[in-house]
């Protein structure tokens, strides 16, 4: 799925990332001018104030509850059927592809334990940016599936 959150919504659009979603995060105040260049998404907001003008633009959107990005991430993973699975094959930080790279591409840009461990390594085609399934991921694997557990 193609989403565009409101700027508000950071933690929730890095969280969809990792599960492979593309999402645009709009910066600064929304105005029809920035949500109708990215028609092509599904808008997210907390805001019900938009509904009336996001209906009469055709966007497609859904409105979601304020404050909790784990259950905003639980609604929308319920909502759009999205597989519960972290992909990681997107930027978290700006949204970009990540592709596999070798770790001798990386050596100078990681900490030399990584290094002696061998991981698979990826890097944003963006930001350039060096991801890699270390000790956090088993992390990130538990608090997907609490987070899925409140749904």
């Amino acid at each position: 799925m193609k989403f565009l959150l409101e700027a508000d919504l950071e933690k929730l659009a890095k969280w969809l990332r990792f599960l492979g979603q593309d999402v645009e995060v709009l910066k600064g105040a929304i105005n029809k001018r920035d949500v109708l260049s990215y028609a092509d998404r599904v808008f997210i907001t907390t805001s019900k104030k938009w509904e009336r003008h996001l209906a009469s633009w055709g966007i497609s959107y859904l409105i979601i509850p304020k404050d909790d990005w784990e259950v905003q991430l639980c609604l929308i993973v319920k909502y759009f059927r999205i597989k519960p699975k972290l992909l990681l094959n997107r930027c978290p930080y700006c949204n970009s592809q990540l592709i596999s790279v070798s770790k001798e591409y990386v050596k100078d840009s990681i900490p030399p334990l990584v290094y002696e461990f061998g991981y698979d390594f990826t890097q944003c085609l963006q930001c350039k940016s060096i991801f890699w399934k270390g000790t956090h991921f088993p992390k990130m694997e538990k608090m997907l599936k609490h987070i899925l557990k409140r749904c």
